[in-house]
């Protein structure tokens, strides 16, 4: 694939293309990774993120489609923290414990 976008003077990152082809294995078979098989098996929100927004969006409303913003894609789409690395967890503090380390460092 990097052949294929250098000629174009575009760089792609192993990383991505790593996302790519994990999104493309991920249930045992090879899948397209294009507008069609997106079309198929994503989130409304995931969709429009991908393509054709316009066309997405327009079939999700008028087929009453819902999103469960399960994934990263619909979670950034609507400014929710994505469950993974440091958003995979919420860290929670007695009161009574920062008031001693808060009155120990002088803050």
């Amino acid at each position: 694939m990097n052949s294929v976008f250098a000629v174009y003077g575009i760089e792609v990152s192993r990383r991505h293309l790593s996302l790519v082809a994990d999104y493309m294995t991920f249930t045992g078979e090879i899948q397209a990774f294009n507008r069609g098989a997106m079309a198929n098996n994503a989130s409304p929100l995931q969709k429009m993120t991908f393509e054709t927004t316009i066309a997405f969006m327009r079939e999700a409303l008028l087929q009453g489609e819902e999103d469960s913003l399960n994934g990263p894609s619909s979670r950034i789409v609507v400014g929710a923290l994505t469950r993974g690395g440091t958003g995979s967890f919420d860290l929670l503090m007695a009161p009574e414990c920062f008031e001693k380390t808060s009155k120990e460092h002088g803050w």
